[in-house]
Formats: C-alpha cells, sequence, structure tokens
C-alpha cells in the first residue's frame, strides 16, 4: 500500500467509523449490558441498541477499499467488528453461544477497546502524514492503477518465473490495448514492491474497467465451477456406486470453464463494438487476453485497483456533493461486484475445507 492510500483510509476511517458513531454504538450496547449485571435492578431490554449498532456496521462500505487496505484495516483492529464480520460476532456473543451476561459485556467491551485504539492510530497517522502526502503522478493525470499481486501459483521464484509472467502480462496489455486502438505502452509500470512480488501500472479507465469487467467474469465462471465440482465431492462423500455420474460432474466443470472463458470474449467483442469481419487480429489478441488473465486470477495472482479520490471527480451541480464521472463510475461498480464474490467465494472454498476435514 503507497503513502497515498493509506493517508486516504484515515479519511475513509474518519467518515465510514467515527461520523457514523459506530464507537459510540458499541458503547451503549455495552452499558445496558452491564446494568443488566447490577445486583437487585430490574432487567432492562438490549434490542434497540444491538439493533441500531448492527444496522450500521452493515451499512459500512468496505468495497470502497482495495485489499492493502483492507488488510491494514485488520490490523488495526477495525475490521472485525464492522460488516458482516462484525454483525455475526455480536449475534454469536449475545445468543449463539448461550453466553452470560457478564461475558457477553466483556467481550462487546474487548471489540470495542480495540476498536478505539484502531481509531486512535489511524488519527495519529492521518496527523503524521498531513504534510507530506502529494498527488501521485497516475492521479494528476486521471489514471487508474492496477496493482498486481504475484502469488500461490503464479508467484516468482526465479528468473524464468519472471520471464514467463512477464510474458504473460505483456500478452494481456498487448491484447485489451489493441481492443480499445491503443498500443501496449499506454500500461505504464510505476512502481513495484517487495515480498510477494508486486507491479504498479496506470493506464486509462477505459482500460482498466476492461481489466476488472474481465476478472469479475472470470470470479462469475469460479464460483459457478466452483459448485459444480462441490456436487461431485458430495457425491464422493456418499459413496454412490454411480461413478460415471460423478466423472461427467467433473468433466462438467472443465466444459464450463472453457465454454465460460469463450462466453466471455464474446460479450467484450460486443460491448468494445470490436468488428469481427474485420478485426480478427484484434479479437485473437483480446481472446488470450481473457484466458492468460483468468489462468493468471485462477493459479492465485491478484489484481486489485486504486481509483482517483472524489476530489478529482465532478461536483454535482444541484446538490453540491462529489459524484463518479462516467469514466470511473463503471468501474468503481465493477470493483464492488469483485469484492462481493470474492468474499462469497472465499466463504464457500472455506466451508468446502471444512467439510473435507470432517
Amino acid at each position: 500500500m503507497n503513502v497515498s492510500e493509506l493517508y486516504s483510509l484515515t479519511f475513509w476511517i474518519e467518515d465510514e467509523i467515527v461520523k457514523t458513531q459506530i464507537p459510540r454504538k458499541y458503547q451503549a450496547l455495552q452499558q445496558i449490558l452491564q446494568k443488566n449485571l447490577q445486583p437487585n435492578q430490574q432487567k432492562q431490554p438490549f434490542e434497540t441498541q444491538k439493533d441500531d449498532l448492527i444496522k450500521t456496521i452493515k451499512k459500512v462500505p468496505l468495497s470502497q477499499l482495495t485489499r492493502e487496505q483492507l488488510l491494514f484495516l485488520e490490523s488495526l483492529g477495525i475490521a472485525k467488528a464492522i460488516g458482516s464480520e462484525g454483525a455475526n460476532k455480536i449475534n454469536d456473543i449475545l445468543y449463539k453461544n448461550s453466553l452470560d451476561i457478564a461475558t457477553a459485556a466483556q467481550k462487546i467491551q474487548e471489540i470495542l477497546n480495540e476498536l478505539n485504539q484502531g481509531v486512535q492510530k489511524s488519527k495519529k497517522i492521518q496527523e503524521g502524514l498531513s504534510d507530506c502526502v502529494y498527488l501521485e503522478e497516475y492521479e494528476e493525470s486521471d489514471e487508474v492503477m492496477i496493482r498486481v499481486t504475484f502469488a500461490g501459483l503464479a508467484s516468482m521464484s526465479n528468473v524464468v518465473d519472471f520471464k514467463k509472467w512477464g510474458n504473460i502480462w505483456h500478452e494481456i496489455g498487448r491484447g485489451i490495448a489493441m481492443a480499445h486502438d491503443a498500443s501496449p505502452e499506454v500500461i505504464k509500470v510505476i512502481g513495484a514492491s517487495k515480498g510477494s512480488v508486486i507491479i504498479e501500472l496506470s493506464t486509462n479507465p477505459a482500460i482498466a474497467t476492461t481489466v476488472s469487467t474481465i476478472i469479475f467474469f472470470a470470479l462469475k465462471l469460479a464460483e459457478k465451477v466452483l459448485d459444480i465440482k462441490k456436487k461431485a465431492e458430495e457425491l464422493k462423500t456418499i459413496k454412490l456406486k454411480n461413478k460415471k455420474l460423478i466423472n461427467d460432474l467433473e468433466k462438467e466443470a472443465d466444459n464450463e470453464k472453457n465454454d465460460g472463458v469463450e462466453e466471455i470474449c464474446n460479450k467484450l467483442v460486443m460491448e468494445l463494438k470490436i468488428d469481427t469481419n474485420r478485426d480478427g487480429e484484434k479479437i485473437t489478441a483480446l481472446n488470450k487476453a481473457v484466458k492468460d488473465l483468468i489462468n493468471f486470477v485462477e493459479y492465485g495472482g491478484e489484481v486489485d485497483f486504486i481509483v482517483p479520490d472524489e476530489e478529482n471527480e465532478e461536483q454535482d451541480n444541484e446538490k453540491g456533493t462529489a459524484v463518479d464521472t462516467p469514466k470511473y463510475e463503471t468501474l468503481r461498480n465493477t470493483i464492488k461486484e469483485i469484492r462481493r464474490l470474492e468474499s462469497k467465494l472465499k466463504m464457500l472454498e472455506s466451508k468446502s475445507e471444512e467439510n473435507d476435514t470432517e
């Protein structure tokens, strides 16, 4: 995560955590639980405070954040107190495990303490960076940063891997750029990070939107394939004698993937209005880019997007509020859907792993 992203995150925490009074609502719930511990006192219902808190934390727009920002939110101890994770934790504390009021009050207080500490750390970071952060070059030109993480089976451990994935990303960039009547040079390398090899690219919103669209369709496809494979695994666990049915399902998963890749390519050709009769080379390059990008994600590689802040966007003249310009609107919406699908796939894979260990 670069400094500009970190600085932006501190303002997000201020707007979405502090100004929505989430710490105060945790405190209201904890206080009424604490009162119910007092001897010779009539027990008070806490449904109103609990419902108000859960309603607020579920509305926190986590999909606006990059993967790096989400990870940092976890390290601050804030992530576990908000979103679906926070709502599930509250319900577990109050109901699922049938805990006594004293334990519930203590656990809610622990979440609140960690949340307050995270908010305070964020404020200190904001104060420390206030005179140090300048617009990145890609932000000044209203371009979008694409952060590519080479991880999992798509990791780089030697120069042979480096050459292999470098060539693949050249083909991805070339194919998508050609589809937009641009040269591969329109996708610029602007940075690289240590650890898992991370390369930061910069390009225009149109090309970034196409990359995000491919990833969105790839995740939808992965969800469908995973569901079919899950059904095949379930049949194996019940020791079904009809092995042909299991084999057919496994073949169907492979067919679904192959057909899905072709369908994604066809959708992009229509969306980008590429002439199928005259632009054969362009379509061939795009098809290869789609297949390579899907394989990269399937092997464990990650692609993230950092869109310029709202202050660089147009103002709504009537309401006086910042609104997305058309060049960013589709991209932002697609990124939100990508986040949703990633969370869903993570849950499906987690359940699948749990079933395997049972």
